[in-house]
């Protein structure tokens, strides 16, 4: 579904409910589990390329099931709370530390909010994610990729991914609707290339850190890629870090699989590409800040027109490198 903006409503009428949430998420079946329940839900949505975020918050307790997702995997966490959630014969209770994932193949059921939950949720575009994959691998895929039903958020290679999700997340809980439902204010991510660069990286991070049918090719060592491949690949980033790159472009025009091009950064730069990609950012961040006039320019101007959307992150690992702030190198001159 491809909008560049917020989408939100709250809605009182289950059937209009079934509807626009069949249309911003996936066709559905919702019922009130709580007797004398009012229904009531307020969702919102938001699109970034091949990732879609949202939020979906109901009064009171519901039951909701799907038909096979088809078109889309499914990552579900709560704000606050749990929800039961069935993907076939697996059962996972979600909650904010365990998140729920659904692969396209087969039906859904979530129960719950009668505590008021906030269900934080992200939407991955099957062709996306079986391209990427794909991708990492260096051969079609043999059969359908089949996620594990949880995945733990709150420690290792889930958190991470979720961090970086949440950076998106954030835009729909951050919006404030007007009347007819549109996100009121401007923001860097309006329209912004490197958008869908940061969601391929979430798509990428999400086949690492979680267990699939294909998990284990997937970490098993790739053909050895040598220096002049390596090379190649550095000069592209060095070349095309201002456009909204990522490591399936690098791959591409090293003549790598993307899982050799991991490989071979670790092997011969001890990093990722995505590492390498980041500081040379921060030293293009740092070269602007240098030259720009403090009383017409921000940080936060020159960190988003480079990438860097979430100012906290980017202000750590800004001084980790620098030993100083963004702010003070914007104060000083060379």
């Amino acid at each position: 579904m491809p909008n560049s903006r917020t989408i939100s409503a709250d809605i009182t009428d289950i059937d209009e409910a079934r509807t626009v949430g069949g249309k911003l998420f996936y066709p559905h079946d919702v019922e009130v589990t709580d007797r004398g329940g009012q229904f009531g839900v307020h969702l919102a949505v938001r699109s970034f390329g091949p990732v879609t975020v949202g939020r979906l918050a109901y009064e009171s307790a519901v039951r909701v099931g799907t038909g096979p997702l088809g078109d889309g995997y499914q990552v579900n966490v709560p704000a606050t709370g749990a929800i039961r959630t069935a993907y076939g014969r697996d059962t996972v209770l979600a909650t904010p530390t365990m998140a729920a994932v659904h692969s396209p193949h087969r039906p859904t059921c979530l129960e719950g909010w009668g505590g008021g939950e906030d269900v934080m949720t992200l939407k991955l575009d099957r062709f996306v994610v079986e391209d990427t994959l794909e991708r990492l691998l260096g051969h079609p895929l043999r059969s359908p990729l089949e996620m594990a039903p949880g995945l733990s958020v709150d420690r290792g290679p889930g958190q991470q991914v979720w961090q970086l999700a949440r950076v998106l997340i954030h835009q729909v809980y951050a919006v404030r609707a007007d009347e007819h439902g549109a996100a009121a204010g401007e923001s860097v991510f309006d329209a912004s290339p490197f958008t869908d660069s940061l969601a391929q990286s979430i798509i990428t991070g999400l086949l690492y850190a979680h267990e699939h049918n294909y998990a284990e090719e997937l970490r098993r060592p790739a053909a050895a890629s040598g220096p002049a491949a390596i090379r190649a690949a550095v000069a592209y980033i060095e070349e095309h870090a201002a456009e909204p790159i990522g490591v399936s472009d690098v791959a591409g025009h090293a003549g790598l699989c993307m899982r050799a091009l991991q490989q071979g950064f670790a092997r011969h730069l001890e990093t990722t590409p995505s590492e390498f990609l980041r500081q040379v950012r921060l030293g293009r961040v740092r070269d602007a800040l240098l030259t720009s006039d403090a009383e017409a320019t921000t940080v936060a101007t020159v960190a988003s027109s480079w990438g860097f959307f979430s100012l906290g992150r980017f202000a750590a690992q800004y001084r980790e490198a620098y030993g100083e702030t963004p702010s003070q190198t914007l104060r000083r001159k060379p």
